[in-house]
């Protein structure tokens, strides 16, 4: 990708070039002897199209500051030096492309091309790609991806596959032309000659390198014959064994259904797809030893076992045969009536013990019977009536008494209480002699606001009088 990218910028010059020509056309021409007036958007659009005619392709080295994506996707962030800045721009659909997550602080070499943000007229790098600077950097790269797929499970032991263990058919993912694939062929062969291996080439580094080997692992799974994947190479630098810590590999391991064994570079080399994999080999050379039994190995497990098993099924045959002469040598075998005999006379017994039980059983539940018949009779209500008919003829005397007693009681209280009740009623002196005099409604105690031809009534013991006054004394 580097060195594709590198050879779009030998156009730099040529169009550096153009773009001088392009400035003596664009300088401003006077015309009636006044200069020529530019607007704002005019002038942007012009240096806009200098500026990406004169850069439409960079790279550019420096280190990361105020780095922020957006809702959108789109992430923005400040490319500085020591003396210098200028503001980027890495779009959604380049950011899949970015191997590592960018931070504040990261060295990077950003590829991507000059242009002018119009509303502000400020010029911007649109990043295309961007690669860590340094082993640190990588190293960096590298431990991002770990912790972010340890964290979707991909490294969980419940989750590895068996390896089978004899295995006839092996698939390989590695260069066809490399050390790796002739160190596996030949630890295969020497350890079993009857397996086959399907090999699918792929490049091991380099550009591309990673989506051929997601492909190869890809297009294994698709044959039904293949029991194992081997995928691997020789040793080399993490920069030469990069492609086996992208993302695209480990997710193409993980989704594999057939066990896959991981055997890249050297036994202290390390890659992500040594942590996805369902067994990770320290070279490819022990890939193979680790996959394939030896055959020699293989044919006197056979043995063993076909040993085991004649050595198990003769010691089952003498047990059934020592078994079946104790049987034999029993009194059955010989007196088979004798024995049928006893077996009826013992059946006639248990016979006679039953019809005992039942019987027993039966004359205990009747004698119960006949003492619960017993102790209802006792308890029966019927005894008891007639005494208490002579209780209810003696509690209905007593009732009437108290009755009558009560009415008493309570009529002479009402009688005293009626005369209180007459001896404080104002009314009760009528019958003396006096009278209640008034005047409309209101009683009088006086001769005061009553005049000379006034109505007035006057209440007596029986009836009331309606009177006219003539004449007041007053004293």
């Amino acid at each position: 990708m580097i060195q594709n990218r590198q050879a779009r910028t030998k156009k730099q010059s040529s169009l550096a070039k153009k773009s001088d020509s392009f400035l003596d056309e664009a300088k401003p021409v006077s015309h009636g002897g006044g200069p020529q007036v530019y607007q704002v958007s005019e002038l942007t659009r012009d240096i806009k199209a200098i500026m990406e005619a004169a850069f439409d392709s960079v790279w550019v080295e420096g280190e990361i500051s105020n780095f922020r994506t957006a809702v959108s996707g789109h992430s923005y962030f400040v490319l500085k030096d020591e003396n210098s800045q200028i503001r980027c721009v890495l779009w959604k659909g380049h950011r899949s492309g970015i191997k590592f997550q960018p931070e504040d602080g990261d060295k990077v070499l950003l590829f991507g091309r000059i242009t002018i943000y119009d509303a502000r007229g400020e010029y911007q790098i649109v990043t295309e790609s961007m690669e860590p600077r340094g082993l640190g950097a990588l190293q960096k790269a590298f431990e991002q991806l770990k912790t972010k797929l340890e964290k979707e499970g991909l490294f969980d032991e419940e989750k590895k596959k068996s390896l089978p263990e004899f295995p006839w058919k092996i698939g390989v993912v590695t260069s066809s032309t490399g050390a790796a694939v002739r160190d596996i062929l030949n630890i295969i062969i020497r350890r079993n000659p009857k397996v086959s291996v399907l090999l699918c080439p792929a490049k091991v580094q380099g550009e591309g390198a990673a989506e051929e080997i997601a492909t190869g692992i890809q297009e294994l799974n698709k044959r039904k014959d293949i029991e194992v994947i081997i995928v691997g190479r020789g040793g080399g630098s993490l920069e030469d064994l990069w492609a086996f810590n992208e993302e695209l590999v480990a997710r193409a391991i993980a989704a594999s259904r057939i066990p896959v064994v991981s055997a890249v570079g050297h036994e202290i080399d390390f890659t992500i797809s040594d942590f996805v994999a369902d067994l990770r080999a320290p070279t490819p050379s022990a890939a193979a030893e680790l996959t394939v039994p030896l055959l020699h190995d293989t044919i006197q497990d056979i043995k063993t076992l076909n040993e085991t098993l004649i050595n198990s099924m003769q010691q089952k045959l003498r047990y059934y045969y020592d078994f079946l002469k104790m049987l034999m040598d029993r009194r059955f075998f010989h007196q088979p009536k004798e024995i049928f005999n006893l077996q009826i006379q013992r059946v006639d017994e248990l016979h006679s013990r039953l019809l005992r039980g039942l019987e027993q059983g039966l004359m205990i539940q009747q004698q119960k019977l006949k003492d619960k018949i017993h102790r209802l009779f006792q308890a029966s209500p019927e005894k008891n009536i007639p005494y208490l008919k002579e209780n209810v003829g003696m509690l209905e005397k007593r009732m009437f008494q108290i009755i009558q007693s009560q009415i008493l009681l309570h009529k002479e209280r009402l009688e005293g209480l009626l005369k209180n009740l007459n001896a404080f009623n104002p009314l009760s002196i009528l019958d003396r002699g006096y009278s209640i005099s008034s005047k409309d409604n209101l009683s009088l105690k006086d001769t005061e606001g009553i005049n000379p031809g006034d109505s007035i009534q006057i209440r007596l013991a029986r009836g009331s009088l309606d009177c006219t006054v003539k004449k007041i004394i007053r004293e």
